[in-house]
């Protein structure tokens, strides 16, 4: 059984993108065409319909039922960003990593953390080819235009916290309180995690040709798409797309995390 789950978010009001439906679209495409994923084994949720209910509802179809030999692709495109928590006693104890759904407002019911997807991942069945695609990040700083190739302005796809929620990560930052974020949130699961950037690093939502993509995800379609790529293992995939952001002037550092047998499989392989 073939099942993915792609999520792409444009419309973000007072902080719009551009790339991420094409991200999604695309991405679709070539698991069609390259893949051998039938449509009706594809969901996509693209701006408005994009809420933290309707993912969360996509993300159980997604899990459930999966079996030995199934191959299951979740695939986000949107911002990301990070939020300071306070124990029972009001100190801050944590930082979390945390996706940003179009209905996203800064409470607890609109976003999507790190922990909680490390839950929903955490019973995936040995033998799924799970692969989990982040374009997003989940850190950055109060200017949100970063200079492209050719000094083109690109826009990070980070949140910035309103003032008082800034104030809490400042705390927690001063506390050195590292956060929980996703590139360790996998460690142990049953997957395969490829995340945009580092985790002090911001991901580009940018324009190629004049269309507009994730950096990521542009970069990643053109290495699988190249020759032979189908039966390298996903690591050597990754490790070409890093390279061509470098080439790019992309100041971001695609990384890799979960099981070490599931990245150094080809990507979604039978």
């Amino acid at each position: 059984m073939d099942r993915a789950l792609l999520v792409g978010i444009n419309t973000y009001p007072g902080a719009p993108l551009a790339g991420c439906v094409n991200d999604v679209m695309d991405m679709t495409a070539f698991l069609t065409a390259k893949r051998g994923f039938a449509p009706e084994s594809i969901r996509l949720l693209t701006d408005a319909r994009a809420t933290t209910e309707g993912i969360l509802e996509r993300l159980n179809w997604l899990l459930g039922g999966l079996a030995a030999g199934d191959r299951v692709l979740f695939h986000y495109s949107g911002h990301g960003t990070q939020v300071a928590q306070r124990d029972a006693s009001g100190s801050v104890d944590r930082m979390d990593d945390a996706i940003c759904p179009v209905d996203f407002d800064w409470s607890e019911a609109h976003m999507i953390r790190g922990v909680q997807f490390k839950q929903l991942f955490a019973n995936i069945p040995q033998g799924v080819e799970f692969v989990w695609i982040s374009d997003s990040c989940h850190s950055g700083d109060l200017d949100r235009m970063l200079p492209g190739p050719g000094g083109a302005p690109v826009t990070q796809r980070f949140l910035v916290p309103p003032a008082d929620l800034a104030w809490r990560a400042i705390t927690a930052i001063e506390n050195k309180i590292a956060p929980a974020d996703f590139i360790h949130a996998p460690d142990g699961l049953n997957l395969a995690l490829v995340s945009a950037c580092k985790s002090d690093q911001t991901a580009a939502d940018a324009r190629f040709g004049g269309r507009p993509n994730g950096a990521l995800t542009y970069y990643l379609l053109q290495a699988l798409n190249a020759p032979k790529s189908m039966a390298r293992p996903l690591t050597a995939v990754v490790s070409k797309v890093r390279v061509a952001l470098k080439r790019a002037h992309y100041p971001q550092e695609p990384q890799m995390a979960g099981a070490k047998a599931m990245m150094e499989r080809p990507f979604l392989a039978k």
